[in-house]
């Protein structure tokens, strides 16, 4: 999958981003990262989650802790870690691109952005510890598939801190979701439903009918019951565009 959402980036967004970096789950180890993209011709950097994880072993331990417990905190160690120097673009492997996803004036003025989810879909037992109802309360439920962030740890708030903490004793589902939601509160800065879609309304439709995308579409996340969606779009869109 990864490879398949890479390859959808290179076709299709005018605007790349300097520098592509994976990071292993620890499934696999990052020097046979780089060996299997290289022979597919992707140029790209492999990270070990372990890296990003200890780097805030002294300023958040509980993100330690939590990354070496679950993967969403090994998802949130990375993301974190990457946008302390860089601005960062987060990708799940089920996103295929259709279009650049920020252009260089976002890039410069934008700290934090994600997309829109199909439900919300939240750490529910955290909600219900920290009396944080008002998650559920907007509108727009986020979905961090698709984030982009230039920050860091300081871009995180005291609600956020704490869920971390709660999550590195607890882990409980959608819990780094939690997080970007807690932040989106602050920052209030996304990509709309047609832009980063999110939709899982054709999950019924025939095999060879066309996936659900806008004119204004920059990439879609394949939720967990359209990956046979994926791989048809994915197919149609290396062999038939």
């Amino acid at each position: 999958m990864v490879e398949a959402s890479l390859y959808s980036l290179y076709k299709n967004a005018p605007e790349l981003p300097n520098r592509i970096a994976i990071v292993s789950d620890g499934s696999w180890e990052p020097e046979y990262g780089v060996k299997h993209f290289k022979k597919r011709g992707l140029d790209v950097e492999c990270f070990s989650w372990q890296e990003c994880a200890d780097y805030y072993k002294e300023s958040l331990p509980s993100l330690a802790t939590w990354a070496q417990k679950h993967i969403w905190g090994k998802k949130m160690a990375a993301i974190l870690y990457f946008s302390e120097t860089d601005a960062t673009l987060f990708s799940d492997p089920d996103v295929l691109w259709y279009n650049s996803p920020l252009h260089q004036d976002e890039w410069e003025h934008t700290a934090f952005k994600v997309s829109i989810d199909c439900c919300h879909s939240y750490d529910d037992k955290y909600i219900k510890a920290s009396d944080s109802q008002a998650l559920y309360d907007t509108a727009d439920p986020i979905n961090c598939g698709v984030a982009y962030i230039k920050g860091g740890l300081k871009l995180l708030n005291e609600q956020a801190k704490a869920c971390i903490d709660y999550q590195a004793e607890h882990c409980g589902n959608f819990a780094e979701q939690t997080v970007f939601a807690i932040m989106d509160q602050q920052f209030n800065s996304r990509w709309s439903r047609e832009e980063v879609i999110s939709s899982i309304d054709d999950v019924l439709n025939p095999f060879f009918s066309n996936p659900i995308l806008a004119p204004g579409t920059i990439a879609r996340h394949y939720l967990w019951e359209l990956k046979w969606i994926y791989w048809t779009a994915y197919f149609k869109m290396r062999f038939f565009r």
